[in-house]
């Protein structure tokens, strides 16, 4: 019996699982700045189920942490303190609306030494409005509301739900707007799966060098998973810096 096709076979499939493998621990992304990669729209925000990559050996490997859709009266500080006590930066993407209501909340986040960021004014999707109505009407009126309190006008910004036309990234990035999404999605705004241990196993399965970790402020399980995921973080060695520092 003739075994050589048989042999090929498995050869083949080896090596093809193999450069799989190499080719997916390469796909996380750092998408701080501007990337044409992204296609016409997103919908929703894309996970990234990649396997996290190997620690570096030379430098402490850096994480960010983000929250969105903030400031409130209730999350926001019970979040602000668990960073205070571990002693954890972070970035906060603020709606401009609620940075209206809440100023004082927002010039906390400030004064300890997190970055405020843009996420729009009413939270719309962007892939249904005009460029020139992205910024007039949404990122313009937020920064300014930001500006107004604190004296920092945010150039940096993070569009709801992750959707962006790709003519948009590029016309915002000509504007001078720096285009922030996110490389490990903990789906704590899914109520389906936001359950505190499931956020601490995504961060645990899913953590790697240079992640922009995606939260919010608008639920109690990113609270009660919170000081685990640093705890485990900061095991690992990860240095927490704001987006900005990646």
């Amino acid at each position: 019996m003739n075994n050589t096709p048989f042999l090929f076979a498995l050869v083949l499939l080896i090596v093809l699982t193999a450069s799989g493998e190499s080719r997916a621990a390469q796909l996380f992304i750092n998408e701080l700045f501007h990337n044409d990669n992204f296609p016409e729209t997103y919908t929703k925000p894309i996970p990234r189920e990649e396997k996290p990559m190997l620690k570096p050996t030379k430098d402490r490997p850096k994480i960010a942490l983000t929250f969105d859709d903030g400031p409130d009266a209730f999350i926001t500080p019970q979040i602000l303190d668990i960073l205070k006590e571990t002693q954890v930066t972070a970035t906060f993407f603020v709606l401009g609306e609620k940075v209206v209501r809440y100023p004082e909340m927002t010039q906390r986040i400030f004064d300890e030494g997190h970055l405020l960021a843009n996420h729009s004014k009413t939270h719309q999707d962007m892939a249904e409005m005009t460029n020139e109505d992205i910024v007039a009407l949404e990122l313009e009126p937020t920064s300014e509301a930001v500006e107004k309190v604190t004296g920092y006008y945010p150039t940096i910004m993070r569009p709801p739900y992750g959707s962006l036309r790709t003519d948009s990234n590029r016309y915002l990035a000509e504007n001078g707007w720096k285009v922030v999404r996110w490389s490990l999605d903990t789906f704590d705004w899914d109520s389906t799966r936001n359950a505190p241990e499931n956020l601490i196993k995504r961060i645990e399965d899913f953590h790697h060098p240079n992640a922009v970790v995606l939260m919010h402020c608008n639920g109690r399980e990113t609270v009660m998973a919170l000081p685990r995921i640093i705890e485990f973080l900061k095991e690992l060695e990860y240095e927490f810096v704001t987006v900005a520092d990646l």
